[in-house]
């Protein structure tokens, strides 16, 4: 079996990252008593880096799967033989499976450098490897600083199979000896300081094919090291396994190494980018610093690849990148949780780190690595103080804390099988380590993400707390500027005057309509549209569509020309309202960018399958075009062909990228076309399904005049604002109204406790007590049940939805038009009969009448049937139609929508055509989901069509009866 070498972020004499490492007892060593002279103080060496925090539950865990490991491995640990006296006996061993460190009592000559064939001179017997410092020469202590030959023979076995040497690097510089000839060398050792040349690597040597018996001679000086003598082991063992061995884990080095220091540059980019996310910095230094650990320490890769640099360089290199990998580390955890760790500690330890690295920079070798040990007790408290921020963090709940906490667990399952590898009970496969590590990185490596997502997410509510701050910012004027120019349009004004009116609300809805194009982006980014699917049809909504503008191509004499394909099904079933929004952009933009010639609609018909047709929609224009260059960012946000466009025409540029989302929304496509000062061209392409039922569908319906009702309602007006205030109230007193006003929500509930009202009107944002609380006390405290209409100048989906859960019947946007105010007013407002709703007049219409025929066509001419069947119909639609007024007046809608839908059938079979079509309509509202202000309008229409058609149906069931 072959044991691979302990890589060099766990060697300890190297100072690296995470690792434990006891010094083995040979077999004639007791409680550290060297065999030849006198007691030799055994030596314990701990080397440790920063840990991240780890709780009980995790340990807990993590310990079991380190006793599975145990259990699993252990089985694999080998007794290897040791020497004794300087003699190795391996001639029982098979080393052509299992490769043998050459530990145990070496013979050794202090302050000699023996070369072979010398005589022999007086020695003794020692623990290899072991420093100097832990050794006696005639029972005296020695220093780490001189130099010394050991000796060991070998015993072989006899073998088929070559065999190879696995060297370390010793302190500080070595030579060895194989049978005399010299086989490996590491710096240069001498007899003084000025002589000694020192270099560490690791070397993979040849052993004699033929020889049964290896005298090893071994020269070793140190002069610039705190620490001299042996710090590896020599292995021996099956030549292709041990090259295998060493290639592997130079490899791996070399990946993990070239894993950080890609992670570090990545990282160091993205804080290039923003320079805001200052943990990111700091983990890329940590990254790029801790890297050459990796390959500047026990294999030393890094000196395989540059052979000729200076030892003097790469000692500093390894110890000061372990000093400001740990400094970079500890200002890492501070900035990555500052709330969870103590400044002044961090302070003195990244001092600490950071000034030990100074030495290195201007101290010698033997007194800056001197500095070691203090270093590392250091360390141990930091690593307390640092599992305990994890720790509080994750307690916390702060972002990434809990891989921060996964990545500790799995340091510590590394740290388990170092320490029992240290003790023999198991050898770790080096990729198992190399994964461990890795992984601890990729799991750090994890915590900027997420702290990107986190704060992802909330910039993405603060977008959203803005956009709903400054629509009510916007709206609040904005509502005054509208309302105001309705009021003054009504008054006594001269022609000019009315001119001046006019301009400020078309102003005013242009404004409204750049605050709704901001308010869709947002929506449409979080994923709140939602696609219809209802019937309508494409050529009648198209038509609306040349209506409306119609006036404004006129005005610039501009042809607007529509075409249809007649194969076109008459009903389809998707979202109207997205599809007029997107041609609207369309059509408008080629409107305003085109000075003469004409703008020209096409509807085609691409492909049709049973139940689905593919619809190809063409905007075409003479107008001013665009620049090839500007064609790929077209749908882009905020952006228009240049900026004299934006100058000389206006806009936000976000029209076309809502027209783009939307298309995408419905599984469509859209392109363009353009030539500068020829036109541009935009074609879509959408899929509807075809309606089972071709039905005559809602028309739209004038706006309602805004006139007096007829009834002294008594409305109380919640609102801080004063402009709002006045308009408000001249609005509820135009329509005939009287008016109470209340500045707060405290002041309302004052008012309420004495008086009451038929409606109130609450303002959302107000001081001393909003409009929430307010609604909240009204409807708890003070028991009313009175309607009360949310008016706030938030226009976001969420708003809506708060209010409703906050006690509020409905919701109006300021700003609002008066016709939407009072049919709010008209739904919620009940007249003193009960059930009675209070309606707006309704336009006198047409005498409906009625046929018998498709009734009669259904009972195959059976007379007494059709005259039963008007009976029925007679007696029950009354108590239908109250069922239905009272419905609508306690705001009840699924009892509206049902009764209504029972009454589809009959209504049909009596040739009710109006009544039908004005079902469909309700129908249409209620899967929609339109307000109640719609539904209750379509409603009331219908109930007055019924009520004009009973007479008619009596009379006629009267005359069949005479019969």
């Amino acid at each position: 079996m072959i044991t691979s070498v302990t890589p060099s972020y766990l060697q300890p004499d190297r100072l690296p990252s995470p690792g434990i490492r006891l010094n083995q007892l040979g077999p004639g060593q007791q409680n550290g008593h060297a065999l030849f002279h006198g007691p030799v103080p055994a030596v314990t060496e701990v080397s440790m880096i920063p840990l991240s925090a780890c709780n009980g539950k995790l340990f807990k865990w993590f310990l079991s799967l380190l006793l599975v490991l145990v259990g699993s491995l252990v089985a694999y640990a080998t007794t290897m033989p040791t020497a004794s006296q300087g003699i190795l006996d391996l001639r029982t061993v098979d080393l052509s499976r299992q490769d043998v460190e050459l530990r145990g009592e070496w013979k050794w000559y202090w302050q000699q450098l023996r070369s072979p064939g010398q005589p022999e001179s007086y020695h003794e017997f020692t623990l290899f490897p072991q420093h100097w410092s832990s050794s006696t020469w005639h029972q005296q202590p020695l220093s780490n600083q001189g130099f010394a030959t050991y000796a060991l023979t070998v015993l072989l076995p006899s073998r088929t199979t070559a065999l190879k040497m696995n060297v370390p690097d010793q302190y500080s510089s070595y030579r060895l000896f194989i049978n005399g000839t010299e086989a490996a060398r590491d710096g240069q050792p001498a007899t003084t300081a000025a002589a000694t040349i020192p270099h560490w690597s690791t070397q993979l040597i040849e052993v004699p094919a033929t020889a049964d018996t290896l005298q090893l001679l071994l020269q070793i000086a140190n002069f610039e090291h705190a620490k001299g003598g042996g710090r590896g082991a020599i292995r021996i063992g099956n030549a292709r396994q041990l090259s295998a061995v060493l290639a592997t884990d130079s490899s791996l080095d070399l990946l993990l190494t070239g894993c950080l220091l890609m992670a570090g540059l990545f990282f160091l980019g993205l804080f290039g980018m923003g320079r805001t996310e200052w943990p990111m910095l700091y983990f890329s230094l940590f990254c790029l610093t801790y890297s050459y650990r990796i390959i500047g320490t026990d294999l030393y890769v890094f000196h395989t690849i540059f052979p000729d640099l200076p030892w003097g360089v790469t000692i500093r290199l390894e110890y000061i990148s372990l000093y400001l990998s740990v400094g970079t580390f500890v200002v890492y955890t501070q900035s990555l949780y500052p709330q969870d760790t103590n400044p002044i500690i961090t302070r003195i330890m990244a001092g600490l780190c950071f000034s030990a690295a100074a030495t290195v920079l201007l101290l010698p070798p033997l007194l800056f690595t001197q500095l070691m040990n203090p270093f590392l007790m250091l360390m141990v408290i930091y690593i307390i103080y640092c599992t305990y921020v994890y720790w509080i963090a994750a307690l916390h709940g702060r972002p990434g804390a809990r891989y921060s906490l996964l990545a500790t667990g799995l340091l510590m399952v590394m740290f388990g099988l170092i320490i029992l590898q240290y003790f023999d009970l198991l050898t770790p496969p080096k990729a198992l380590l190399f994964v461990g590590y890795l992984g601890f990185f990729f799991l750090k490596s994890l915590v900027l993400p997420y702290r990107y997502v986190f704060a992802f997410k909330e910039a993405r509510h603060i977008e959203k707390q803005f956009l709903a701050n400054m629509s009510h910012e916007i709206r609040t004027p904005l509502n005054a500027i509208v309302g105001f120019s309705n009021l003054l349009d009504t008054a006594d004004l001269t022609p000019e005057q009315h001119e001046y009116v006019r301009d400020i609300q078309v102003a005013g809805k242009n404004l409204l309509r750049i605050v709704n194009d901001v308010l869709d982006i947002s929506k449409i980014e979080s994923g709140m549209v939602q696609v219809e699917r209802i019937p309508f049809s494409i050529p009648s909504l198209v038509d609306s569509i040349r209506t409306m503008l119609l006036p404004t191509a006129a005005e610039k004499k501009l042809a607007l020309t529509v075409s249809i394909d007649p194969t076109i099904p008459d009903t389809v079933l998707g979202d109207p309202t997205r599809l007029t929004q997107i041609l609207l952009n369309l059509l408008s933009n080629a409107i305003k960018f085109t000075q003469h010639g004409h703008v020209a609609l096409h509807i085609d018909k691409r492909s049709q399958t049973s139940d689905s047709v593919r619809i190809r929609i063409t905007v075409e224009d003479t107008g001013i075009g665009m620049m090839p260059d500007v064609l790929p960012h077209i749908f882009t946000r905020f952006r228009q062909a240049n900026d004299s466009t934006t100058r000389h025409y206006g806009g936000t540029g976000l029209g076309l990228s809502i027209a783009k989302s939307l298309v995408e929304l419905q599984g469509g496509w859209i392109r363009v076309s353009s030539e500068p000062d020829k036109g541009s061209k935009f074609t879509l392409e959408i899929t509807y399904q075809i309606a089972q039922t071709q039905t005559d569908l809602p028309q739209d319906q004038d706006d309602t005049s805004w006139e007096p009702t007829g009834r002294r309602l008594s409305i109380l007006v919640v609102e801080d604002n004063a402009m709002n205030q006045k308009l408000t109230i001249g609005i509820l007193k135009r329509l005939g109204y009287t008016t109470q006003l209340a500045e707060n929500g405290s002041q309302a509930l004052d008012i309420l406790k004495n008086a009451d009202f038929d409606l109130i009107l609450m303002d959302i944002q107000m001081p001393i007590m909003d409009g929430y609380t307010a609604t909240h006390q009204i409807r708890t405290v003070l028991q009313k049940k009175t309607p009360i209409i949310a008016m706030t100048a938030h226009a976001m989906a969420s708003e809506r939805e708060k209010c409703l859960k906050a006690g509020m019947n409905d919701f109006l946007s300021k700003p609002f038009l008066p016709n939407d105010l009072q049919l709010l007013i008209q739904e919620y407002v009940l007249l003193q009969s009960a059930g009675e709703l209070l309606t707006k007049p309704v336009s006198a219409a047409p005498f409906l009448t009625f046929s018998e025929e498709p009734l009669m066509e259904a009972v195959e001419g059976d007379t007494k049937l059709v005259i039963s069947l008007l009976t029925v119909f007679l007696d029950q639609t009354p108590s239908q139609l109250q069922a239905v007024r009272q419905a609508l007046g306690y705001g009840d809608l699924p009892t509206v929508s049902r009764i209504v839908h029972l009454q589809k059938a009959t209504i049909q079979l009596l040739g009710l055509t109006e009544a039908r079509q004005q079902i469909q309509r309700i129908e249409t509202q209620f899967s929609a989901g339109a307000t109640r202000a719609e539904i209750t309008r379509s409603t009331q229409d219908y109930l007055a069509q019924i009520d004009r058609a009973l007479p008619a149906i009596q009379a006629r069931l009267d005359e069949m009866i005479m019969r």
